[in-house]
């Protein structure tokens, strides 16, 4: 089952920046799970939330912001003061730079509107081939509108469909209307029969956020083929 750090390593080192992913690298770590926002200057940026404060010393929202005020901002403080680089919200090019021996990456999209669409639908590609993601990334989402939109505009790029444990649908049936390759339910939404018709149907199943080693264990004996962590650093530990 393969590790996955989570917006880098966010129990561990501040999320979603260049210095969290340097410090999943140095863990030896080569798989990674993300999440992109666009910017009012339609940039693909990577941050988690809609708005900057709970991640960043600044506020407002991501959309009214410019990829170069995110880049300004303090994103390494707000929950490690103690971190020794100060960086800001990161361009997805400049993440994907540094991301350039990782063999497994997920890159979440977080658009909602059809104009935010539209914007990764132009620049995502563009990027998947600069920085040659072809057999080493997907791009996920809990978005079925954006999978559909991908399945038609970008198919060689693989998709994954994302769910919470409340979702009330069939997630296989819809990943599958939307051509994905993977299923990303909430790690409670997982259990020996899931995992198995999924892989019936053709699905990897990564799932999230784990961050309990006797979970963990448990998630691997169903078959999970990945596992997103807050805490990469323990979860290597958890099957030595």
């Amino acid at each position: 089952m393969l590790i996955i750090g989570h917006r880098g390593a966010r129990g561990e080192a501040p999320e979603n920046t260049l210095s969290g992913f340097r410090h999943l690298h140095n863990l030896g770590v080569r798989a990674v799970e993300f999440d992109i926002q666009v910017s009012a200057d339609n940039e693909l940026v990577v941050i988690h939330d809609a708005d900057v404060q709970r991640t960043s010393l600044g506020s407002g929202s991501v959309h009214d912001l410019t990829a170069r005020a995110l880049s300004d901002l303090d994103a390494s403080h707000k929950h490690f003061p103690q971190w020794l680089t100060r960086e800001g919200i990161p361009r997805l090019t400049d993440v994907l730079t540094l991301l350039a021996d990782f063999t497994h990456i997920e890159l979440e999209v977080k658009a909602r509107t059809p104009e935010h669409e539209a914007v990764v639908r132009e620049k995502l590609p563009q990027l998947w081939d600069q920085h040659q993601l072809a057999g080493r990334a997907r791009t996920t989402s809990f978005n079925p509108r954006y999978l559909q939109s991908m399945l038609i505009t970008a198919p060689h790029i693989p998709r994954g469909f994302l769910f919470e444990a409340d979702f009330a649908g069939d997630a296989i049936q819809l990943a599958q209307a939307v051509g994905a390759s993977s299923l990303g339910p909430h790690h409670s939404r997982c259990s020996a029969e899931l995992v198995a018709q999924a892989h019936a149907a053709g699905l990897l199943v990564s799932t999230w956020t784990v961050n309990d080693a006797d979970r963990a264990h448990a998630l691997a004996e169903m078959g999970v083929d990945g596992l997103i962590t807050d805490i990469p650093t323990q979860a290597l530990s958890w099957f030595i």
